[in-house]
């Protein structure tokens, strides 16, 4: 499951915590609306009712059989009036007034505006001759406008919602863009890169963290050049020493008749050529670290593959079967580099391949170079180990040379893949180097 990055996690809680302030602002604001709503309504209803008083008295009076004229609408919005008088006796009623479900006239507190089964009632006081009105508005009605009201004032509201989003989104991308090039920049830094990082005008947290990074980095860089210090330094001395006793040994070999004293040089002889290896593996594992393959220049990786296989011996290049292209191939690499890289597939793939199996080694344009070797298929959770230091998958090796090849492909910004079955078969090893080619490489 992908785990939310730090930016949207601001925004989200953010965004939310807006939302329940918007909400608590919104019910506060419902009930002022309500209380306002019925505080403007009740009075709108008194006034109408001492409004009516004096009308309808007139034509209770003058007996006119006349409606007050409302228009034609249903109970649930109509006004509903009575004329009543001291004794609660109904003097005179609108026509819905009789429809409506109304209390007992006589039981109305006059002046005041009281709640009733889907109304709200107001009775006049009693003026001179006796008489009251009591008006009655349905309920109905001020829930509707209620409703408009809250509505009008919620599709705005609830619309500001993704645009907060989208707002405070923005916002936290902005401010923790700082964040982000930090950890851009701890990224970047490997066993190559171990320089320094520049702060800037990041704010004082990230300065904070970023001189506690800087101290790790410069332990960790003191640690490393010690080791490859030491790594270094003992491959070079052993180089001298492991030659002398290797040439003694040949050099006894050679004298030797007993065959007992010939199988121990042999023995000898081969532990020598493996500690030989292994010391020139340690010298191109120090050049490895220390960031070699970069190159500003470009190279011609067919001339320089050319010069790799005459400088090899001829038992290992009998076995090679080599496709290079009539023209140029140029890279920006390291000559060494590539030298090392090249050297170190080679070896693998004899060392891997059946006795006497060929080994095909295919530098074509747009520099990429393959060296495939038949041999035993690699499952595919093996592939992704090869390069690790001292990961040894079989045979004798030193589980050294796949790991350097994959640090100088790296420094010289190029990709080393691997394939296994090779392509079309149900065996066999491809190891394929794609660097960067020059521009304008035909």
């Amino acid at each position: 499951m992908r785990r939310a990055s730090l930016s949207r996690r601001v925004a989200l809680f953010t965004t939310l915590g807006l939302a329940a302030v918007w909400a608590g602002a919104v019910l506060m604001m419902s009930a002022v609306l309500r209380s306002e709503q019925d505080e403007l309504f009740d009075q709108q209803l008194v006034q109408t009712a001492h409004v009516l008083l004096p009308l309808v008295e007139q034509m209770h009076a003058q007996d006119i059989p006349v409606e007050v004229p409302q228009p034609a609408i249903s109970m649930d919005e109509a006004l509903v009036y009575r004329l009543v008088a001291r004794d609660g006796r109904v003097l005179w009623q609108s026509e819905l007034a009789g429809r409506a479900t109304l209390p007992d006239a006589a039981g109305l507190t006059p002046g005041r505006v009281v709640p009733a089964p889907g109304y709200r009632l107001y009775a006049t006081p009693f003026d001179a001759a006796g008489h009251a009105l009591q008006i009655a508005a349905p309920l109905a009605e001020r829930r509707e406008a209620f409703r408009e009201g809250m509505t009008s004032f919620l599709l705005p509201m609830v619309a500001l919602l993704p645009l907060t989003w989208l707002i405070v989104g923005w916002i936290s991308r902005r401010s923790l863009a700082p964040l982000r090039e930090l950890g851009a920049e701890i990224a970047a830094r490997d066993g190559s890169r171990l320089d320094m990082i520049d702060a800037g005008d990041w704010p004082d947290d990230l300065v904070q963290i970023a001189g506690v990074v800087n101290g790790f980095i410069a332990r960790l860089s003191q640690a490393l050049e010690a080791e490859r210090a030491f790594a270094t330094n003992a491959a070079h001395e052993l180089r001298t020493p492991v030659a002398i006793a290797l040439a003694q040994a040949q050099q006894l070999r050679e004298t030797a008749t007993a065959p007992e004293q010939v199988a121990r040089l042999d023995a000898l002889e081969r532990a020598l050529q493996r500690m030989r290896r292994l010391v020139a593996r340690l010298l191109q594992l120090a050049r490895a670290d220390a960031g070699l393959g970069d190159s500003a220049e470009v190279h011609d990786l067919a001339a320089l593959t050319r010069l790799v296989l005459a400088e090899r011996a001829r038992s290992d290049t009998a076995r090679l079967a080599v496709d290079l292209p009539s023209g140029p191939v140029m890279a920006r690499i390291d000559p060494d580099a590539f030298a090392i890289v090249l050297s170190n597939l080679i070896d693998n793939a004899l060392q891997h391949s059946p006795p006497d199996s060929p080994v095909r080694l295919h530098l074509r344009q747009g520099a990429v170079l393959e060296v495939a070797n038949k041999g035993a298929a690699v499952a595919a959770a093996d592939l992704a180990g090869l390069t690790l230091r001292f990961a040894r998958h079989r045979g004798d090796g030193f589980g050294l040379g796949l790991h350097i090849c994959q640090q100088i492909v790296s420094a010289a910004e190029g990709k080393l893949e691997f394939i296994s079955p090779a392509p079309a078969r149900r065996d066999g090893f491809v190891v394929r180097v794609t660097l960067s080619p020059a521009v304008g490489n035909p």
